[in-house]
């Protein structure tokens, strides 16, 4: 069963793999009901491209279908976005992110960064795991959050410490730290004259110590993260944004200044 995992150079908790499942579902239904409240249910085929899955079910009369909309807004079939935005595409799932940050509480918030950001590494700071904590235990008080799929171990963890980071990962991708997420250099591998591909003796890594493995696996999230976008943190909490930072507001403002025109 899939989990997502947070971890920490001192000992690791997990919530069950459902959880995310239903994180995910239910950041894409508030998100999109926060879509259509913000731009109007007979403006909404303004906004999005003649050509993606969502339009289908869009039409100058409003919404033709509730579910398979905010089944399209989901999926990640439209590559370069469904949304147009000052006539450019827009990624969609970047922009419903952003609406909800921008819309939701704190709980609703959270359920976006954990869903977004634990493939992709998304971390706490030692001096802001209690205020994580918090949060969560918050999440878990009104609802968003569920009994009995973990989320008391991730406080615990949190509230063990205030000198260590916690990364998150999921469990049908990398786990932190890995092989490939370090500032560590593997030595190439001598292969047969006929095979041209270069090869790293990536199982080298397995090797270094505990503290090794983490002390090159902090060093490159952080190197990669030097804009503070995996960084869950108090500071800049309630204006994160992904991508370029566009919210279903910013298409409703467009929008505007289309009829003005």
């Amino acid at each position: 069963m899939s989990r997502i995992y947070f971890h920490s150079p001192s000992g690791d908790a997990q919530v069950l793999g459902s959880e995310r499942a239903h994180l995910g579902s239910i950041t894409q239904d508030v998100s999109t009901a926060h879509l259509i409240s913000t731009i109007g249910t007979y403006s909404l085929h303004r906004v999005l491209h003649p050509t993606s899955m969502a339009r289908r079910y869009v039409s100058e009369n409003g919404i033709l279908d509730h579910r398979m909309l905010s089944f399209a807004l989901g999926s990640f079939g439209d590559d370069e976005g469904a949304f147009v935005h000052n006539g450019k595409r827009v990624n969609h799932w970047f922009l419903l992110l952003n609406t909800l940050i921008q819309q939701s509480g704190d709980s609703m918030r959270l359920a976006a960064r954990i869903h977004a950001q634990c493939e992709v590494h998304g971390y706490v700071e030692g001096p802001d795991r209690a205020w994580l904590a918090d949060l969560i235990e918050g999440a878990r008080t009104d609802g968003v959050f569920r009994a009995a799929m973990g989320w008391e171990s991730v406080i615990e963890l949190l509230r063990t410490r205030d000198d260590e980071p916690v990364v998150m990962s999921y469990s049908v991708c990398d786990s932190f730290p890995n092989a490939w997420s370090t500032t560590w250099n593997p030595e190439p591998v001598e292969r047969a004259d006929d095979e041209d591909e270069e090869e790293d003796d990536r199982e080298a890594w397995y090797q270094l110590s505990h503290a090794e493995q983490w002390a090159t696996g902090l060093a490159w999230l952080r190197d990669e993260d030097a804009n503070g976008r995996r960084r869950l943190r108090p500071d800049t909490w309630l204006d994160f944004g992904f991508g370029d930072g566009l919210t279903a507001v910013d298409l409703a403002n467009s929008l505007t200044q289309e009829t003005a025109a």
